[in-house]
Order: C-alpha cells, then sequence, then structure tokens
C-alpha cells in the first residue's frame, strides 16, 4: 500500500497548475482517492470514496472523513503544507468560492435545455469553465463568487430534479445541483466509474482564473438561473418534480405550524431518561440547543405542552432555575436554528429510543399478521373517508387577524358560503351531509365528543394539507373553490381558496372539439384576422399567445394597438378577454383610456383587476403634456416589468388600505392615436403595432360579424386555444423585447427635443441612401430640410423649423458621437473644409480610413456621394424635399 502511495500523484502535485492560476490553496480539498483503504473511525465508507473529502493517516495508511468545517470554510492554513504529500490525485473546490452548476442530465436535449438556460441568465459571451467525465451528456458550470466574504452573497445549495415532455417513471430523472456554501465538487482526478474529470479546452477553470475572466455571480445570479431554467422547461412542456434547497444558513425557522415528529408522549418518555442536570449538559449553551431540539420536535404542540417541558427543565431548581427557562424558551419562540430531527438524533446518541413501543407482548407471528392486518384495513378506511372529505371540502383555519375565532369550511362548488366546522360536525348547519359525518364519527380515533373533531381535523390536515386555507384569493390558473398555495418571501407558504371562475373558453379547450371541422374553419378564421391587423409581426403575437396559454404567465411586454376607428382592435382585443378571462361579473378588467391621464383616477385605476391575465386600457386618447404622457408611461410600465419586481403589484382601493397582490396580466391598450403613450427612444417594453386594415382595406361588415360569432361561442373559440396549446414556443422568452416596428421607431423619434428628432432623420436618409461618410455642412442641411419637411407633413401642428449651421454651434458637433465618428479634418494650403464624419454602422473598410491622407478621405467621401438620396423617407413625417425652402438658408 505504501508502495501505490509513492507512485500516485499527490496531493501537491494535482493541485499545483490550481494554486498557479490564483485559486487559494485553502480553497482546494483533499478527496480520499477510488481505491482509498478505509480506517476503522470516522464516516467514511466505500460508497463515496472518490467523491467526499478525506484525511489520510500516513501511519496506518488509510482514510477517514475530513470532518469540521472544512467544506464550509476550506483547509486552515496550519495544513496546507502538511496535505500536500497525501497520496491522492483527486481534487475537491469550495462551493463557497467558486459555485458550480452540477448538471445531472441523462440526454443530449436536456443538456441543451440546462445550456441554453445559462445562456440566457448570464449572457452568450460570459466564461464559466465547463466540466466534463466521459463522453456522456453530464457537465458541470464552474463560476466564482462575487464576495466569499458577505454571507449575503454567498451561493446556497439547491437541488432540482426534472422531466421533459413525454418522459415518464419508465425515464431516469434529469437533475441539477446548485453547489454553493458548505458543499465542493471535484475539480481533478477519477470518478469511482473510471471517467477522468476534464475541462472543455476552451473553458479549462486554470485558464479562466489565470485570465481572471471566470464568471462572478451570487446567490441572486443562481436563483435567476434556476427561474429561467424553470420558465424554459415548462414551456417545452417538461416539469419539475422535486426542488429543494436556498435556505440561508442558519438561519431561524419556525415550525410551530408542523406535527410533532412523533408522539408528545414519546418524546417526554425520552425527556425523562436524560435528565436536565449538569451531568448531562456540559454548559448552558448545550441545554439551550436542547430545548431549541425539543421546541422543533414538538412543533404544534410545543406551547401546549410548555409545564411538562418546564418540569423537564426546572428539575434541578440549583442548574436551571424557573426565570432562567422561561428566559430561554421565550427567546426561542421566533424559531430555532436546528431542524426538525435533532432531538431524535439527540436520542438516539444517549442511547434513548423512545418512539419505539413493542405492543402486544407474547403474541406469536400469526397473530401479530392478524393484528397488523386489521389495524391496516382501520388505517384504510379511515383513509378513504378523509379522500371523500378532501372530494368535497376545504377548510379554512382559525384566523386571528381577520377576527375568525372558528374552523370554516366551504364546499368547492360553491366556495361564496362558509361555516363552522362544528356546526357541520353537529349536524346544526343546512349543510347536512348526515351519511358522511356519522361515518367520520364512527372511527375510533374520531369518537370522543369532546376532541373527536379536532382528532379528525389533524389526520384531514397531516394527509391533504392542500385544502387548508386562510383566506381568499383570485387566481386565473386554478378552478374556482381550489385551494392555491402562495409562496412567501421566506420560503414559507400560505394557502388561499380561489373565488375567481375559470373562462368557459378553458373549460372547453379541455375537451376535443364536437365538431373538428368547424373548429379547423375557426381556426384559419382567427389566424387570417391576426395576420390581417400584424402584419409582419403576427407570429411574434401568437407566440406571445401561446406561451400565455402554456405556461399560465404574462410575457414581458404590453401591446399597445394603434390604428382607425372601426377597423376591429377592440373585435381582437375583445377575443383575448373571452380566451383569458371570459365574460361576466367579476372577471375581464377593461380601463376607460381617459382615466389613465387623469391623475386623480390614475390612483385608484388598478383596483378590480385582482385575478386579470388581460388588462384592457379602452382607447387612449391623444397625448396630453409631456408630463402627463410620462406618468401614463411610467404607471403601466410598473404592471409590464418582466422581473421579479412586477410579479406583484400595489392597489389602492378607495377607503381601503394600499394592497400587494399577485400580477398574471399582459396589458393590451388601443388607441386611435400615434401619440397617445409617451415611447422612450430605448423602451424595451412596449410592443407597438400599427394596425394594418385601415379604411382603405377593411373587409366587409360579413367578416366582422363572423368574428364576433366565434368570439360570442366559448365552444368554437376553444378551438384556437388549443391550437396555441399546441404551438411550439421554444425560441420564444419572454423577457426579450418584442421586435421594433416601423410604426414604434417614429413614435420613438416623435417623443424627443427637435435638434434630437432631425438628427436622427438626417441620419436615416443616409443610412437608406447607403451613405457612410458625411460632413457637418452636409449634416447641417439634411436636418434643417428634415424641420421643414416635418412642418410641412404635420400641416403646421409641428412647427420646429430650424436652419442648423454648425459652424455658429460648434459644441453641437460633440451630440454625434452615439451615432458617428470623426475621420479626419481635411485642409488643403492653409484652408479648412470641414470634418468628415463615418456613421457608426458603416463596414470596417470605411471606418479603416480613420488613418489615412487627406486627400483619400476626400476622395472617399466624393465616391460615398454618388450613391442618390431619396426624398422618400422610412418616417413619413420627414418625406420631401432633401434641400431647405429657398429663401430660408
Amino acid at each position: 500500500m505504501k508502495d501505490r502511495g509513492k507512485s500516485t500523484s499527490n496531493f501537491g502535485e494535482a493541485t499545483h497548475r490550481f494554486r498557479e492560476a490564483g485559486i487559494p490553496a485553502r480553497a482546494l480539498l483533499p478527496i480520499a482517492p477510488v481505491d482509498a483503504k478505509i480506517s476503522g473511525v470516522g464516516d467514511l465508507d466505500e460508497g463515496v470514496l472518490g467523491k467526499a473529502p478525506g484525511r489520510y493517516n500516513s501511519r496506518s495508511d488509510d482514510w477517514r472523513g475530513l470532518g469540521g468545517g472544512y467544506t464550509s470554510d476550506g483547509v486552515p492554513k496550519r495544513e496546507l503544507a502538511a496535505i500536500e504529500a497525501w497520496p491522492t490525485p483527486n481534487v475537491g473546490i469550495l462551493g463557497r468560492f467558486a459555485p458550480g452548476i452540477d448538471s445531472d442530465a441523462e440526454t443530449e436535449d436536456a443538456r441543451r435545455l440546462v445550456e441554453r438556460a445559462l445562456s440566457l441568465t448570464f449572457g452568450d459571451k460570459a466564461c464559466y469553465a465547463e466540466r466534463t467525465r466521459g463522453t456522456g451528456p453530464r457537465r458541470l458550470y464552474a463560476f466564482r463568487c462575487t464576495n466569499p466574504g458577505d454571507e449575503a452573497e454567498l451561493v446556497r445549495g439547491r437541488h432540482l430534479s426534472y422531466r421533459l415532455k413525454g418522459e415518464d417513471e419508465r425515464h431516469a430523472l434529469h437533475k441539477i445541483d446548485i453547489i454553493g456554501t458548505g458543499l465542493q465538487y471535484l475539480i481533478a482526478g477519477t470518478h469511482p466509474s473510471g471517467d477522468l474529470y476534464g475541462w472543455h479546452p476552451d473553458w479549462d477553470l486554470a485558464d479562466l482564473f489565470q485570465s481572471d475572466e471566470i464568471e462572478r455571480i451570487s446567490n441572486s445570479d443562481v436563483a435567476r438561473f434556476v427561474e429561467v431554467f424553470r420558465e424554459l422547461l415548462e414551456a417545452e412542456g417538461g416539469e419539475i418534480t422535486r426542488a429543494t434547497g436556498g435556505r440561508t444558513p442558519g438561519e431561524e425557522r419556525d415550525y410551530s405550524a408542523e406535527d410533532p415528529i412523533f408522539p408528545v408522549r414519546d418524546i417526554f418518555d425520552g425527556l425523562d431518561r436524560i435528565p436536565n442536570n449538569a451531568e448531562n449538559f456540559e454548559s448552558r449553551d448545550e441545554f439551550v440547543s436542547m430545548l431549541a431540539a425539543i421546541r422543533a420536535a414538538l412543533g404544534a404542540e410545543a406551547d401546549d405542552n410548555v409545564e411538562h417541558v418546564a418540569s423537564w427543565a426546572c428539575e434541578d431548581p440549583d442548574w436551571c432555575p424557573d426565570e432562567y427557562f422561561w428566559k430561554c424558551w421565550d427567546s426561542l419562540g421566533r424559531g430555532v436554528r436546528v431542524d426538525r430531527h435533532s432531538l431524535d438524533r439527540r436520542f438516539k446518541r444517549a442511547g434513548v429510543f423512545a418512539s419505539a413501543r413493542v405492543e402486544f407482548a407474547g403474541a406469536g407471528p400469526a397473530d401479530m399478521r392478524e393484528i397488523r392486518a386489521e389495524k391496516a384495513k382501520k388505517r384504510d378506511a379511515a383513509a378513504d373517508l378523509l379522500d371523500k372529505v378532501r372530494s368535497r371540502y376545504v377548510f379554512g383555519h382559525v384566523n386571528t387577524r381577520t377576527g375568525t375565532k372558528a374552523m370554516q369550511m366551504r364546499t368547492i362548488w360553491d366556495p361564496s358560503r362558509e361555516w363552522p366546522v362544528q356546526d357541520w360536525w353537529r349536524h346544526e348547519t343546512t349543510q347536512q351531509d348526515i351519511d358522511l359525518v356519522q361515518e367520520l364519527r364512527s372511527v375510533e380515533r374520531w369518537a370522543d365528543p369532546k376532541h373527536g373533531m379536532w382528532e379528525f381535523l389533524r389526520d384531514l390536515e397531516r394527509g391533504h394539507r392542500d385544502i387548508f386555507y386562510t383566506g381568499e384569493t383570485r387566481s386565473p390558473l386554478h378552478a374556482r373553490g381550489e385551494v392555491v398555495a402562495e409562496e412567501n418571501p421566506d420560503g414559507s407558504v400560505t394557502r388561499e381558496v380561489n373565488m375567481r371562475f375559470l373562462p368557459r373558453v378553458q373549460l372547453f379547450a379541455k375537451k376535443p372539439a364536437a365538431d373538428p371541422r368547424q373548429a379547423h374553419r375557426d381556426v384559419d378564421t382567427i389566424l387570417e384576422f391576426t395576420r390581417r391587423v400584424f402584419g409582419e409581426l403576427a407570429n411574434y403575437e401568437l407566440d406571445t399567445l401561446a406561451y400565455m396559454v402554456q405556461t399560465g404567465k404574462r410575457p414581458g411586454h404590453m401591446l399597445l394597438l394603434v390604428g382607425e376607428s372601426g377597423v376591429g382592435k377592440s373585435t381582437y382585443i375583445q377575443m383575448l378577454i373571452s380566451m383569458f378571462d371570459g365574460v361576466g361579473r367579476g372577471m375581464g378588467s377593461q380601463i376607460d383610456g381617459t382615466k389613465m391621464t387623469n391623475e386623480a383616477a390614475r390612483r385608484f385605476i388598478l383596483s378590480k383587476v385582482e385575478g386579470c391575465r388581460i388588462i384592457s386600457i379602452k382607447e387612449l386618447p391623444e397625448g396630453s403634456t409631456a408630463h402627463n404622457m410620462a406618468a401614463v408611461t411610467s404607471s403601466i410600465k410598473q404592471i409590464v416589468d418582466p422581473g421579479v419586481e412586477g410579479d406583484y403589484i400595489e392597489v389602492e382601493r378607495k377607503g381601503k388600505d394600499t394592497a400587494a397582490i399577485r400580477n398574471h396580466a399582459r396589458v393590451v391598450a388601443s388607441s386611435n392615436y400615434n401619440n397617445s403613450l409617451l415611447i422612450e427612444e430605448n423602451d424595451r417594453r412596449i410592443f407597438f403595432v400599427r394596425c394594418q386594415i385601415d379604411l382603405d382595406n377593411r373587409p366587409e361588415l360579413r367578416y366582422y360579424e363572423t368574428l364576433d360569432e366565434i368570439r360570442g361561442c366559448p365552444e368554437r373559440l376553444a378551438a384556437f386555444w388549443r391550437y396555441l396549446k399546441g404551438r411550439d414556443v421554444s425560441r420564444y422568452h419572454p423577457a426579450v423585447p418584442p421586435p421594433v416596428s416601423r410604426e414604434k421607431r417614429e413614435a420613438q423619434i416623435a417623443g424627443l427635443p427637435p435638434w434630437d428628432r432631425h438628427m436622427q432623420g438626417a441620419l436615416e436618409t443616409l443610412r437608406v441612401g447607403k451613405r457612410s461618410l458625411f460632413d457637418l455642412s452636409e449634416l447641417g442641411e439634411l436636418m434643417t430640410a428634415m424641420s421643414a419637411n416635418e412642418r410641412t407633413n404635420s400641416n403646421g401642428d409641428v412647427d420646429d423649423f430650424t436652419v442648423y449651421d454648425f459652424g455658429k454651434m460648434p459644441s453641437a458637433a460633440k451630440r454625434l458621437r452615439r451615432h458617428a465618428v470623426q475621420i479626419k479634418e481635411i485642409r488643403s494650403n492653409g484652408e479648412r473644409f470641414g470634418t468628415v464624419y463615418c456613421l457608426r454602422s458603416a463596414p470596417p473598410s470605411v471606418r479603416a480610413l480613420k488613418g489615412a491622407s487627406g486627400p483619400d478621405v476626400r476622395d472617399a467621401l466624393d465616391r460615398d456621394r454618388e450613391n442618390r438620396l431619396s426624398p422618400d423617407h422610412s418616417w413619413s413625417v420627414f418625406s420631401g424635399p432633401l434641400k431647405p425652402p429657398a429663401g430660408r438658408r
């Protein structure tokens, strides 16, 4: 064995290239090799050889677990030199220092999905290392922690198991492990399978650290990756089967809503065998830690049994005075820093097995089988009854915040009515269900007149927690009467009963079409109408709707549909409302556009949008003051924001406190005017569409009547929902800005100050004319022409005519830097002819003129001017003569 140790690559050799690249030695962990001899002490076993950190004993030539806080804090400085001689080629790295995303993809499709999520989260040019093992699709992607010394920045471990579309229990689950603080992963050595760990030659960990190009990430970046991956997976029809982790290490956790880990009597029987004295607890800190474990184990029963805990704790008043116990117990009221099963582990270490009971002593094997069968039969009968209750009712918790002092219940089919469970249990309500209640009360465990109902409710919640609620919600993604789970910021879950109806369109869409031929014709009609309205942008709009249908989520933009009155804007928007929200009392939300421009009305404009998937702003009026238009745009964009900031919005209702509600909605606005909203030049959230149907090409009345017939019949409109359900949206991502139409660009230009408008118009004239070079004199002449054409084409409504002369305002040339680069100032025989500029969008060969001589630049400018400019502008407001009006220059 020692000969093998001498010939094996030692830890110092294995880590040399990583330390040379700048990775701290203390961040590198020794891993017990695959063929290690295991020590008789410690917690190392064969199943983790080659993967788990280990400690080598040179005297006995064997390995045991590394132990201690090495995976959290690294190797102490005093041990760095000694471990270099340990005989292992396997090297681990701290997740605290270099977080990793470990993708156990079982197929190439799964690997590509993970890499697409990485690209969307961190960008196509992000530099993260890629670890390989063998020839399979599994990968590990390594990063660097933004700040390993800041607890808030540390990446926390997470685990995801998932399946792709079409996979089931016969297929191996794909997994993703986020390796962060307290964890480690292999960066060199041999896997137990015999495969070597390697790195992609272009994305090698040591190379990226040495060049300082490695991508730096924090815990929030990882959370963003997980969310992007979830969206991609669900958009492609896959599902997350398990998701765990993400909590801050050592954070306080409140178990007051959890059931005890085993019977309360067993907990106290175990405590009686470990008296609270100085012999069993070395310090007061040990005692407080034990109290935390007791509180976690008792869960919801902790406060009800505090006197029992006090009796145990204060048995020796010299060791634990009464006032000291209560001070400690009260300090744990907000939460504890131990897990639920800490007490169980303490019991086992002390040789206490309080929950292991021996019943029916002396019974033979046959008797025991009969007893177990009878008990199983009773359990099954009780479980069947609980299932029957679950299929009919939902139950409301006692809620001191709302003043609800008794457990309440409702029927699933009519959740608008609520009554006390106790009245139902006693047959004192019109909602009798007498037969079911009698069956429940016949179960031995629930038969006690005083406590039977509460035992029933505890058992019901233990097995069917998903039917207990604490309030009401309006979720468009669940059926009315269903209990909806909402995750809180701390990771806990609040459940609320859903009071919103599902649209009839979606109910019909779950069934096959009654008349397939009619359904096919209806889909063709709607698709043709959509393409008429959106033109070349129709596919993006259809992908947006398909994303909403398939994922239940909102896109990251609003639709602004502009066009003449009577061409079909409202028809299209009403169709969306019918599909996503339905029609009738309390369903879709429509906002009068004129109220958006009124500051007083705007405060309460969102008071009725909870649960809506379409917020329709009808007929935005023509833009008023720039300040008011900007306020309207800002109000809308807060709802549209695609990030987590937009997932909840603040609503204000008259006479009530402001409330935060879940945002499910896509905002859809219509207007007859291009300038109804102020659209900023770099806007990324407004999908501006000029309706391609106008008064000249508008279809006959019968065309719109057919559309109204489809829209008014949920069964027929359901055909379009089924079409969207099956449309491929694998390339659609909601956070990517929508395409920019020519009309949107024109609206953006209209919102700029005069100088910027006319400069953009002049530069666009040059671009369309295939021009790359110009001087300030030519630019000034074109800008003057743009200002004149704008006045003419607006019939004088916009009169910002200006004669632009850069000789009189040289500082204005600085404003060109965003769009053009200065090539050279041309002089000849001491005379200055002007400065030549090049558009930043010009080909590289033109931009290379920056180092050319004056004559060469003048020749290039003359050749460039051979391309003739057109008076027909991309933006109609600037179309017209390219020379300023005679007599005005």
